[in-house]
């Protein structure tokens, strides 16, 4: 046995991981389509003109378009290039990037303040307008207490945001499905956080000046001509249910886990350790058990020494997270301990997996 602090015995019962149950998630997100309008868009007006629940955290628009637009500003064809919505008949589409800095952002609002410590999850869709020559390789959305609102159309930066009174604030980097250069359908965006407790706004945008935009090369230097135009639309905001885990319980950290080398933390498998981590972090009277199977193809050394690699590697990313090592045990079972699934003929993939159990925490 591998540990960081000696093992304890434990009966070991495999079971899924469990998430308390939780209803139909609701779009925390007002007018989230931009569905809800005022008029047809018809010609350059300011969004909050327009749009119901929608504002502008500074004096630039971006555009509005619509089935019922004129040609200018209609879906799917427009004078920034041919998009159909991805929900419903309209989006908005906004600047970001463009010469002396020049940015437009959408300012929405939730219904409802978010709870604090509580996780949610943000997504919404862009398209990279025709006429763009630029493309960011990443985004973020800025969350607040209240509205927004700057007086000229510069980069909306941390430090100008936290010039308003009363402003507190949070910035969050999202994660593309896809390549943000991408023209002929659309990209989803998300991301995963917990809340401060004082968000119910949303802002978005690109918060960083034209220096220190990171943007997908093309193979030519940027001009002072070259824009990034996206389209923007369907902003889901849902509240994700906690994760809770009940002691002396088996759990199995995920179905595929160590790709490919067969003991390294995909990007999943992390997302689900930074899950126990928040755990661990919010109970501190649990300490975690962590067991590595394999499956029974090479020799029984082998299987234990790899069996071991998968533990160890949730152990020292909990670790590397803030765990403290006295909290943390971790051992390699190899091909001795296989999992029973019934939903599973091959047992061989099954058995490539990692098991953790809570304890209660004995620092003695």
């Amino acid at each position: 046995m591998f540990s960081i602090k000696a093992s304890r015995s434990i009966t070991f019962l495999c079971v899924a991981l469990l998430f308390s149950s939780y209803g139909v998630a609701q779009n925390l997100i007002l007018n989230p389509s931009f569905e809800a309008y005022k008029a047809c868009p018809s010609n350059r007006m300011a969004f909050d003109m327009l749009l119901e629940d929608v504002s502008l955290p500074t004096p630039s628009s971006g555009d509005y378009f619509n089935e019922c637009g004129t040609n200018d500003f209609n879906v799917p064809n427009n004078f920034k290039g041919s998009q159909t919505a991805s929900n419903g008949k309209g989006y908005a589409g906004l600047y970001f990037y463009a010469l002396n800095n020049y940015r437009e952002y959408i300012q929405l609002n939730t219904s409802k303040t978010l709870r604090e410590k509580h996780p949610y999850k943000l997504s919404f869709q862009v398209s990279l307008a025709e006429t763009s020559t630029l493309a960011l390789k990443n985004m973020s959305i800025v969350l607040t207490n209240k509205k927004v609102s700057v007086p000229n159309s510069a980069v909306l930066t941390a430090s100008r945001v936290d010039l308003q009174e009363g402003m507190e604030f949070h910035e969050v980097a999202l994660k593309a499905d896809n390549s943000l250069s991408n023209k002929e359908g659309w990209v989803t965006l998300t991301a995963e956080f917990d809340a401060k407790g004082f968000e119910n706004h949303i802002v978005l945008g690109n918060f960083q000046s034209n220096e220190n935009t990171v943007l997908l090369e093309n193979g030519k230097s940027v001009t002072s001509g070259d824009f990034s135009y996206y389209f923007v639309d369907n902003l889901v905001l849902e509240e994700l249910p906690r994760v809770n885990y009940e002691k002396d319980k088996i759990y199995v950290l995920e179905h595929k886990p160590f790709e490919p080398k067969g003991y390294e933390l995909d990007e999943e498998a992390m997302a689900s350790v930074k899950k126990i981590f928040k755990y661990l972090k919010a109970n501190a009277e649990v300490q975690l058990k962590i067991t590595g199977h394999s499956h029974d193809a090479g020799t029984p050394e082998y299987n234990k020494f790899v069996s071991s690699l998968r533990a160890r590697a949730v152990a020292l990313y909990l670790k590397k997270l803030g765990i403290d090592d006295s909290r943390l045990v971790w051992e390699g079972v190899g091909d001795t301990k296989p999992l029973r699934n019934g939903n599973i003929k091959d047992n061989k993939p099954a058995n490539q997996k990692v098991e953790f159990v809570m304890t209660n925490f004995d620092d003695q």
